[in-house]
């Protein structure tokens, strides 16, 4: 039994099935970094257009009050789930060119109290209605 284990050793096809594995696990781990730099790519993509939608919004929603409309409540909350993707993103990526949508996001955000939530605490200043 010594002598096979020894003459696979000796013969370098040990080695070369050694390489093979060495160069699988390599691949996989180059696999690995391409789709978790893909991943990154998505969620900056995502935050990206979440932040034209939010910008987008705030200024349909400006011209929309001059014409004395507004968008629909369900519009609003996409808004708002967009304004938590983008600002989940810029909290996890400083480097990312964040704080462009301060004010948009205020104002979306006042606008919906003002048009779904005009008895709530919120718009009250923490005051209780009863």
């Amino acid at each position: 039994m010594n002598e096979i284990v020894l003459a696979i050793i000796g013969s370098g096809a040990f080695f070369t099935f050694l390489q093979f594995i060495l160069q699988r696990l390599d691949n996989k781990k180059n696999l690995e970094a391409k789709i978790d730099a893909i991943g990154e790519a998505l969620e900056e993509h995502k935050a990206t257009l979440a932040r034209t939608h939010i910008l987008r919004f705030a200024d349909e929603q400006k011209q929309y009050v001059k014409q004395n409309m507004s968008h629909s409540e369900e519009y609003f909350k996409q808004q708002l789930l967009d304004i938590k993707t983008y600002n989940t993103y810029c909290a996890k990526h400083p480097d990312f060119s964040n704080g462009l949508t301060v004010i948009a996001t205020e104002y979306i955000e006042e606008e919906y109290k003002r048009l779904y939530m005009p008895h709530s605490d919120i718009t009250k200043g923490g005051e209780d209605s009863k």
